[in-house]
């Protein structure tokens, strides 16, 4: 099932408008996401739903954090969808310290 759009809102966080660290709206507050879930796929619909072109690369993010007690994993799209809310659901993890995901589009 997928997640409603409101659920799937989406920002960066520690850059620019088009870099910086992926952070979505799930479960009534902003979590970080995490690398190991990410392809190049969940990237693409990311940067389009942003409006911010096509990717240019996404890593682990230089600042991890730890007192966020939630952060999100099992994002899985095709590549096509218009946003994240189109893919299927992500699942909430403890973040402990995972990598968490920065990303840069064009």
């Amino acid at each position: 099932s997928s997640m409603s759009f409101h659920e799937g809102r989406v920002r960066l966080s520690g850059g620019s408008e088009c870099q910086g660290e992926v952070e979505i709206y799930f479960r009534q507050d902003w979590r970080r996401v995490l690398l190991d879930s990410w392809s190049q796929s969940e990237a693409s619909v990311l940067c389009r739903q942003l409006g911010c072109g096509s990717v240019l690369n996404y890593r682990s993010s230089p600042s991890t954090t730890e007192h966020r007690h939630m952060c999100v994993t099992g994002f899985s799209c095709s590549g096509s969808e218009a946003h994240l809310g189109n893919c299927s659901s992500a699942q909430p993890v403890n973040c402990s310290s995972r990598e968490q995901l920065y990303i840069t589009c064009s």
